[in-house]
Parts: C-alpha cells; structure tokens; sequence
C-alpha cells in the first residue's frame, strides 16, 4: 500500500500495537504484537481515515506530551468515522 501509514500505539505494561490506515484504499488495521489483526476496517470513505487518524494522532499527542488539558468535542462535530 503505497498511500498508508503506519504507526506504533504503545499500551500498559510495554504492549505495542501497530495501526495502519490508508486512506486512498479506505483501511484501518490494528495489529497486536504477534501479528494478529484486531481490528480491521475496510470500504471506509477518505474522510473517514482522515478522520481517524487526526482524532487518533491527536489524543496519543495529548497523552504523551500532557501539556493541554483534554479538547472536548467541537460543537457541531459528530461524525463518526467509524459507522459507515
């Protein structure tokens, strides 16, 4: 998949999950460490990938870095990527 990408999600207790997403082939993977699929979303439209990954990308960098108290959702804003 040339369009994907591809990220770590590190969980408790050293876990890592690997989540793929791609955009231009409406996909979103979530791979265990053993390589096992955990979740696996397909036919997705553009916008939902792209939606995913901003609302994902966005929490993981709150968490990490911690400096802004949480964003409640923007009014208006409730499209949900992941019912299609």
């Amino acid at each position: 998949m040339a369009s994907e990408h591809i990220w770590v999600w590190l969980q408790t207790k050293g876990k890592q999950l690997k989540v793929i997403s791609d955009p231009e082939h409406g996909i979103i993977e979530v791979i265990n460490e053993k390589g096992e699929i955990l979740i696996r979303k397909t036919n997705l439209s553009r916008r939902q990938v792209e939606t995913v990954e901003k609302h994902f990308l966005h929490h993981i960098a709150k968490r990490i870095n911690g400096r802004e108290p949480p964003r409640s959702a923007e009014p208006g804003d409730s499209f949900d990527p992941m019912i299609t």
